[in-house]
C-alpha cells in the first residue's frame, strides 16, 4: 500500500521537471533554516490550476522552479488532485534547499493523508521535530498530526499535539473543534497516562490536566463536580468560561446521575459457583465501605426463578441491581419486558438482546483484550502476524475473534496455528519459522561435501513475520517463550511475541522470569499491583493471604461493579469518557457495554515492569 499511491505514469510525466531539480547545483554554503525564498518576477503569468502551475515551473531553474512546485502541490491538495500532490511533495521532500524542505513537510504531511498513507505519514510525524516546521505551518500541521492520531485512536500522542496546539492558539477561534477534540482525547487516557503528560506542562496545560482530574474525581457526584469547576475558573481565569467548555461536558453537568440508595445483588449464594458470588460480593462490599455514600448492599441468591428474584427484589424496595453473573441467568432477565429497575449485568450482552436505556452489561470479557491487541498491531503497521493458541475452547475462540478483528480491520486472514503438547508446540514453531527447512538445506550440503570436511552454518528463520501472539497458559508460555528466543537466526531482527493475561501469573520466581524476558502482555491493574490500587492490594492480602487468581480478577470486578454505578449514565452520554477501574480504562459502547482496555506489561531483565505504549 506504501507505493500504489505514488502512480508510476505519474512519475513518468513528472519525472523530467523533478529529476533536474535535482540535477540544480547545489549551493556551495548550506542555507539558514530560514531562509528567505526568492521573489516571483511581477510578470509571471497567474495560473490557479494544479497542472498548470505544474507546467509553468518548467520555465525556472534551482530554487525558484521548486518553490513553484510547492505552490503546484499546494493547489492540487485544494482541487483534491491528491495523486499528483503526493507525487510532487514526496520529491521534494529530497530537496537539496533547506527552505523548500521545510515548506514541503506539511504539505507532504496533507498528501499522505488524503492518499490514505498512513504508514508514510506515522513515520513522517514521528521523525520530524517540530521546531524544523515554518512557523506559519506549526499550527496546521499540528492539528492534522492531532487529528491522525485521533485517530488511530493513539490517544496519549493526540494529547500532547492537541496541547500544544492549544499552547500555541490559546483559542479555538481558528479550530473551532480543537478543544472538543481535545477533551476527548483526555478523558480517553488511562490515570497513568494523564499524569505523565503533566512533565514540563506548562500553566495552561496543567489547566486542562487538572480539569481532566476534577471531572474524574467527581463524576456521579454533581454538586461536588460544579463546586469543584467553579473553584477551576477562579484558579485559570485565562481558561474557557462555563459557555465555552467542551460540548461534552457542558452535556455532563446537565445528567443526574445514579444515586440508589438500596442496591439489590444477584450472585449465585449456593450451588458451584459460590466461591465466585463470595469474591464479588466482597469487592462490592469493598467499594461500598470506602465510598461512603449511604446506599446499602442487599444481596440476594440468583439460583431462583425470575419470579421469586422480582418478588424478593421489590419486597426489599431496592431501585438499582447489580447481577446476576451466570450466562443462563443473565439471558432470562435481560429479557424480561416488565423489568423495571436499572441493572448492571455481571456478563456479557448477547448479539440479538434489544437495547434497553437503562440496561448495562459488564464481563470480565477475553475478547477486549483480543481487539485491544488487533488494534496496536494495526497501530505498529504489521502486515503479517502469527497467532499460535493452545487446543482449548476459550484460547481458540479468543483466536478466532483476533482472526475477524483482524478481517475487518483491512487486513488477511492471519496465520493461525494450535496446539496441545510441548512437542507439538516446537514442531509449529520449527515449522514456522522454516528452521527445520534451514536445518535439511545445511544437512544436504555436508553430505555433499567429501572427506571429513564439515560446513559450520547457522540455521536461518523466517523474515517476513512482524508479530507472533499467544494465546497459552503460563505454563505453555514458559515453555514457548525461550523456543521462540533460540529458533531466531542471532543476525536477525528480534522477533516481538505478545500474549493475553492467561499467560500471566502473580506466583512467577525470577528464574521463571528470566524465561519471559521481552514478552509483552495485557492484564487488569489489579493484578499488576499499579500504584492506584497499592493501599487497597495490601489491605487485601492481609485478609486473602492464597486467594486463587480467578477470584483476585472477581473481587476486582465487583469493586469496579460498585464504582460505575454513579458513572453509567455519564457514560452512557459520553463514550470517549474513561473510568480507571482495578479492571482496566472502562469506556461504554453504544449498546451498554462496559469496553476494557487492560494495562501493558513486559519481562525484561528478568523482572515485570509496566509499559505504556508497547
Amino acid at each position: 500500500m506504501n507505493s500504489s499511491k505514488l502512480k508510476p505514469l505519474l512519475f513518468l510525466s513528472l519525472c523530467g521537471l523533478l529529476v533536474s531539480c535535482a540535477q540544480q547545483p547545489t549551493p556551495a554554503v548550506e542555507r539558514p533554516a530560514i531562509a528567505k525564498a526568492p521573489e516571483e518576477p511581477a510578470s509571471a503569468v497567474v495560473a490557479t490550476d494544479a497542472r498548470e502551475l505544474y507546467r509553468q515551473a518548467r520555465d525556472y531553474q534551482g530554487e525558484a522552479r521548486q518553490i513553484r512546485l510547492l505552490r503546484a502541490a499546494r493547489a492540487a491538495l485544494e482541487q483534491q488532485q491528491y495523486p499528483l500532490a503526493l507525487a510532487i511533495s514526496h520529491t521534494l521532500a529530497n530537496s537539496d534547499y533547506a527552505v523548500v524542505r521545510q515548506r514541503n513537510i506539511l504539505i507532504l504531511l496533507q498528501a499522505y493523508l488524503a492518499n490514505n498513507e498512513t504508514e508514510r505519514a506515522s513515520a513522517l510525524l514521528e521523525q520530524t521535530p517540530l521546531d524544523t516546521v515554518p512557523e506559519t505551518d506549526i499550527s496546521d500541521y499540528l492539528w492534522q498530526g492531532a487529528q491522525f492520531y485521533a485517530r488511530q485512536q493513539r490517544n496519549l500522542a493526540a494529547s500532547r499535539w492537541l496541547l500544544q496546539l492549544d499552547q500555541l492558539e490559546q483559542s479555538n477561534t481558528d479550530y473551532p473543534e480543537l478543544w472538543n477534540l481535545l477533551w476527548q482525547q483526555l478523558t480517553s487516557l488511562s490515570q497513568a497516562n494523564l499524569t505523565s503528560l503533566r512533565t514540563n506542562a506548562t500553566s495552561r496545560n496543567l489547566a486542562w490536566l487538572n480539569l481532566a482530574d476534577l471531572v474524574r474525581a467527581n463524576i456521579g457526584q454533581q454538586q461536588a463536580l460544579q463546586q469543584a469547576l467553579v473553584s477551576w475558573h477562579q484558579r485559570y481565569p485565562f481558561m474557557p468560561g462555563p459557555d465555552a467548555l467542551p460540548q461534552s461536558l457542558q452535556q455532563l453537568l446537565t445528567l443526574t446521575p445514579y444515586q440508589p440508595k438500596r442496591i439489590g445483588v444477584l450472585l449465585p449464594l449456593t450451588g458451584n459457583f459460590r466461591a465466585h458470588a463470595k469474591a464479588l460480593q466482597y469487592g462490592l462490599v469493598s467499594a461500598a465501605s470506602a465510598q461512603r455514600d449511604g446506599a446499602e448492599l442487599i444481596f440476594i441468591d440468583s439460583q431462583q426463578s425470575p419470579e421469586q428474584i422480582t418478588t424478593a427484589l421489590k419486597q426489599q424496595l431496592v431501585d438499582f441491581v447489580i447481577g446476576p453473573l451466570l450466562r443462563d441467568q443473565v439471558d432470562l432477565i435481560s429479557q424480561q419486558q416488565d423489568w423495571p429497575w436499572p441493572t448492571l449485568f455481571l456478563n456479557s450482552r448477547l448479539p440479538d438482546t434489544p437495547k434497553r436505556a437503562n440496561h448495562f452489561f459488564y464481563a470480565l470479557s477475553l475478547e477486549d483484550e483480543v481487539s485491544q491487541m488487533a488494534e496496536l498491531f494495526a497501530q505498529k503497521n504489521y502486515q503479517r502476524p502469527v497467532v499460535i493458541s493452545a487446543r482449548n475452547n476459550i484460547s481458540q475462540r479468543m483466536q478466532q475473534h483476533f482472526a475477524s478483528q483482524w478481517q475487518a480491520l483491512g487486513h488477511p486472514t492471519p496465520e493461525l496455528y494450535q496446539f496441545s503438547a510441548k512437542a507439538e508446540l516446537e514442531a509449529i514453531v520449527s515449522s514456522l519459522l522454516e528452521t527445520d527447512v534451514s536445518q535439511s538445506r545445511i544437512r544436504n550440503i555436508n553430505s555433499l561435501i567429501s572427506g571429513n570436511v564439515k560446513l559450520e552454518a547457522e540455521p536461518h528463520s523466517r523474515l517476513d513475520i512482524d508479530a507472533i501472539y499467544l494465546l497459552a497458559d503460563p505454563v505453555q508460555t514458559r515453555l514457548f517463550k525461550p523456543y521462540v528466543d533460540v529458533s531466531v537466526n542471532q543476525t536477525a531482527p528480534r522477533l516481538p511475541v505478545y500474549a493475553s493475561s492467561r499467560s500471566f501469573s502473580t506466583s512467577l520466581d525470577r528464574n521463571e522470569q528470566r524465561d519471559l524476558n521481552g514478552l509483552t502482555f495485557t492484564e487488569m491493574p489489579w493484578m499488576l499491583g499499579e500504584q492506584s490500587s497499592v493501599q487497597l492490594r495490601e489491605q487485601y492480602q492481609q485478609l486473602f493471604t492464597d486467594q486463587d487468581e480467578i477470584l483476585q480478577r472477581l473481587f476486582a470486578m465487583g469493586h469496579d461493579a460498585y464504582q460505575l454505578i454513579a458513572r453509567l449514565k455519564q457514560q452512557q452520554h459520553m463514550p470517549a469518557l474513561v473510568f480507571s477501574g482495578m479492571t482496566g480504562q472502562l469506556s461504554l459502547d453504544k449498546h451498554g457495554t462496559v469496553v476494557r482496555r487492560l494495562s501493558w506489561a513486559s519481562y525484561r531483565n528478568n523482572r515485570l515492569i509496566a509499559v505504556q505504549e508497547p
